[in-house]
């Protein structure tokens, strides 16, 4: 019989359950190096961590999973609710990959012999121990879905919820690197955020600007941080809301001014950049007299702006001090693609439109020249990131083979979009 292959297999798997139940602040799970039982209980807890000796890994995975397949065969058989979430619990915490038992859960969930609370608690262990599971995180986002629309009584404090989601995915990408899953599933909660609690989405945009800086800084090869940078500057290039005391417009004229300032050979430029309308500032960095629109907030679209630049100089630093690290190469070259893209779109529309950031129109600089061509002047945002993009260039070549390469590669990157250094 299958309870005769592993005898202890079930007081394990209640000694794990009971943990799980009783220690609400559990925050780990690790696999304990061990040669034999020593007639000791494999199941080891303290300080919030949950740990299971080696030698039972195994024999438990296996009496479960065998015992979930067979009840899975037999579509006629009952077995108490409680028992079949234990063994799902023993299978999925060491092996998590396995979609059928996900889909066994979602069917205890809708059934209501699981809470959704404790649910979201036991995955967040199950991703601490396998950080880069793709079908654990599809199981969260599941569980948010129906939390959030298909539950009879919501939670009233949904921004607590999709905050703690936020924690979740932060601590699996510290624990695996290019983490794309949850860099993935961050995107996916900010997006809900936007739309459940508007009234805090700007806040948290610009909380999540800055914490995935310093963790960029920190792991300057992993691109699936940048790439989740680059989801943030599309948010906020776009976003609409109306200009505020704390999006502080003074300090985001002097990020976009040092920016362009090596650049800048008039003291006129100085003056708009610095005292003048924003309007005016936008006609100067984006090289257009598009003229004072009374539908258009140029605040707006200049403190959005900023963040382009922000990102640009951020980028500048990073490649200076690491010219061999691909990512910020290819982060790179979306800065220089937004660029376009933003020459573009404030030419049509004095404002930014997500449109042009569809990447099914491969926007290129010549077909923007031969659609507008009526630029009033040189366009200070371009002169400015190819002055450093040439800088860069020169640095990196002056590195080694692979660095050179690298740029190189920029290089050729920049004219397929018709951007000449």
């Amino acid at each position: 019989m299958q309870e005769d292959t592993f005898p202890a297999a079930e007081k394990i798997l209640s000694d794990i359950d009971n943990v799980l139940r009783k220690d609400l602040n559990l925050v780990s799970f690790e696999i304990i190096p061990a040669l034999d039982n020593e007639n000791k209980s494999p199941v080891f807890h303290a300080e919030n961590s949950l740990g299971l000796a080696s030698w039972s890994v195994k024999p438990l995975y296996c009496y479960a999973y065998n015992r979930l397949l067979d009840l899975r065969r037999n579509k006629h058989r009952r077995e108490d609710p409680s028992v079949v979430s234990r063994w799902l619990m023993g299978a999925l915490l060491l092996n998590p990959d396995i979609s059928t038992f996900w889909n066994m859960r979602r069917e205890l969930i809708k059934s209501g012999r699981l809470d959704p609370t404790d649910e979201l608690r036991f995955v967040a262990i199950v991703l601490y121990y396998k950080a880069k599971c793709f079908e654990a995180f599809a199981y969260r986002r599941w569980l948010l879905q129906y939390m959030l629309v298909e539950q009879k009584q919501p939670p009233t404090d949904v921004e607590t919820l999709l905050r703690n989601e936020i924690h979740v995915a932060s601590m699996s990408a510290d624990r695996y690197a290019n983490n794309c899953h949850a860099w993935s599933h961050r995107e996916h909660v900010v997006g809900n955020f936007e739309a459940l609690v508007p009234a805090a989405y700007m806040s948290l945009l610009k909380e999540e600007w800055t914490s995935s800086e310093k963790w960029c800084t920190k792991h300057i090869s992993d691109y699936s941080g940048l790439a989740y940078r680059q989801f943030l500057l599309k948010s906020l290039l776009l976003s609409e809301n109306s200009v505020t005391a704390s999006d502080n417009i003074v300090g985001r004229r002097e990020i976009l001014y040092e920016f362009v300032k090596p650049s800048i050979r008039e003291s006129t430029e100085v003056s708009i950049l610095r005292d003048g309308s924003s309007n005016e500032a936008l006609d100067l960095l984006h090289g257009f007299d598009t003229g004072n629109r009374s539908d258009i907030d140029y605040d707006r679209c200049l403190i959005n702006l900023s963040y382009l630049t922000e990102e640009c100089m951020f980028n500048d630093d990073l490649t200076r001090s690491y010219p061999d690290h691909e990512a910020l190469w290819y982060q790179r070259r979306f800065l220089a693609h937004t660029i376009v893209v933003l020459t573009a779109s404030y030419e049509k529309y004095s404002s930014y439109k997500i449109e042009l950031f569809d990447p099914r129109l491969k926007i290129r600089q010549d077909k923007i020249v031969n659609e507008t061509g009526n630029r009033s002047s040189v366009s200070r945002l371009e002169v400015a990131f190819q002055d450093r993009s040439k800088e860069i260039i020169k640095i990196a070549k002056s590195c080694g083979h692979h660095q050179s390469t690298m740029a190189e590669k920029f290089q050729k990157f920049l004219t397929t979009i018709n951007v000449q250094l």
